[in-house]
């Protein structure tokens, strides 16, 4: 075989290995390994292959990911999210589907501090599901919203995807958060717009409460979220602190604030840490195994073959990455969001690069396929953390039905974005210039 074969023989072998249930850090290692062996002498893969989980776990940007985490697991213990949906109920609550209004921007705020996807929905669920369902709520939209609110964690920093793209793409992990916040709010603000119109169109969907309906925690804690993204945005615009220092000073922040809350005990504070060192280690399981695919592909040319047979084809710029759309989407049905970006990441980005995209934007654009995949049926992460907070009558396909209507605010959101990159570039080349 050739070694672009070779290279395309190893990525079939993980893919068959995942759809086996071959846990995803072990397939992508075991192919990895297999197509190394198959290139060098077997000394020489064995040692290539495992220096790859050090190099990878002593990047000094990775430390960032379970400081992160560290911090969104003490904001989600503290129950810090309580007065920001009391803020967004009041100013919302009024408007048509005021409520998932209200879970809707509440989410982009617990997203802008606690940087997880998962404990987003969770978080914001366990408090918006139940009032949304008493105030007469249709169940799939009071568990639709509560699932795709937390996929605005995503983009809205800090963010872990940035962070892993970031080092894998070796961009800078900084101009990737600034990069995020507008994506990030376009496709809030786009959510509420689709809210609002439904619930107008169909007032049974959503009553409106009183302002007195809408119950979340007391003011105490509306200042906690907002100081602590304010430390790491305003830490790392001036130039005080790095990306993964910034996670070490938002981690610090948190366990300050959260000490001083009267219902946060040392208990908690050891859930915490123990909730940041599974995700952690989840995180790190699948990412050294995709490093490893990254360094075989190197060996066998594929990326470059493929940057080659896109070349020939002369397809437009725009075409290849609405096409990429699909290939995400199909990855998403047999992989975790994280498999998804690595996989994608070791074998498309320099196909990407040829045909000229920013990778910067580019990052985001992954970004925002894999949060739309973190909805997208059969899988859709958040929907199954969305169905763990709501009441057990309500099932997976009635989430789905109104998560259908916030895959439709994405495509907008997407065609904005692919078709005004400056929309993403903008921020960052203001705040750091170019």
């Amino acid at each position: 075989m050739s070694q672009v074969e070779v290279g395309a023989s190893v990525v079939a072998a993980a893919l068959l290995l995942i759809l086996l249930r071959v846990p995803v850090g072990i397939a992508l290692g075991l192919a990895a390994f297999g197509g190394a062996a198959y290139l060098l002498p077997l000394p020489a893969a064995i040692s290539l292959m495992t220096r790859v989980p050090y190099e990878f776990a002593a990047s000094w940007e990775f430390a960032a990911v379970p400081l992160f985490l560290l911090m969104g697991a003490i904001i989600l213990r503290a129950r810090m999210a309580g007065g920001l949906f009391a803020l967004a109920g009041r100013t919302f609550g009024r408007l048509p589907g005021g409520l998932a209004i209200a879970t809707n921007f509440a989410g982009a705020a617990f997203g802008a501090a606690s940087g997880s996807s998962l404990a987003t929905t969770v978080a914001i669920g366990r408090m918006a599901t139940p009032q949304m369902l008493r105030a007469g709520y249709d169940p799939a939209l009071a568990t639709a919203v509560t699932a795709c609110a937390g996929t605005l964690a995503a983009l809205i920093p800090p963010s872990i995807p940035l962070i892993v793209y970031g080092i894998l793409a070796e961009q800078s992990v900084a101009r990737l958060f600034f990069a995020g916040i507008i994506p990030g709010l376009l496709t809030a603000f786009v959510y509420a717009m689709m809210i609002a119109i439904r619930c107008h169109l169909q007032p049974s969907l959503a009553p409106r409460p009183t302002i007195e309906a809408v119950k979340g925690g007391s003011d105490r804690g509306l200042i906690a979220l907002p100081v602590i993204a304010v430390i790491i945005l305003g830490g790392i615009y001036g130039g005080f602190f790095s990306p993964g220092q910034a996670g070490a000073v938002g981690a610090l922040a948190a366990m300050a604030i959260a000490v001083m809350r009267p219902d946060f005990s040392w208990r908690d504070l050891a859930a915490a840490f123990g909730d940041a060192a599974r995700q952690t280690s989840a995180i790190l399981f699948v990412a050294i195994g995709a490093f490893m695919l990254t360094r075989t592909m190197a060996l066998t040319g594929l990326p470059n073959g493929l940057a080659d047979l896109v070349d020939s084809w002369s397809v437009s710029p725009l075409l290849l990455i609405i096409a990429s759309a699909l290939l995400f989407l199909l990855l998403g049905m047999v992989l975790d969001p994280f498999g998804v970006m690595l996989l994608s990441v070791a074998v498309l980005l320099p196909v990407f690069e040829r045909q000229g995209f920013d990778l910067i934007w580019l990052g985001i654009i992954i970004v925002k396929y894999i949060e739309i995949g973190l909805i997208t049926p059969p899988v859709g992460l958040n929907v199954f953390a969305a169905k763990l907070v709501a009441p057990p009558e309500i099932g997976l396909p009635t989430i789905f039905r109104g998560v259908l209507w916030f895959l439709a605010a994405e495509v907008v959101v997407m065609a904005l974005l692919l078709s005004f990159p400056q929309l993403t570039l903008w921020l960052p080349n203001l705040v750091f210039g170019g």
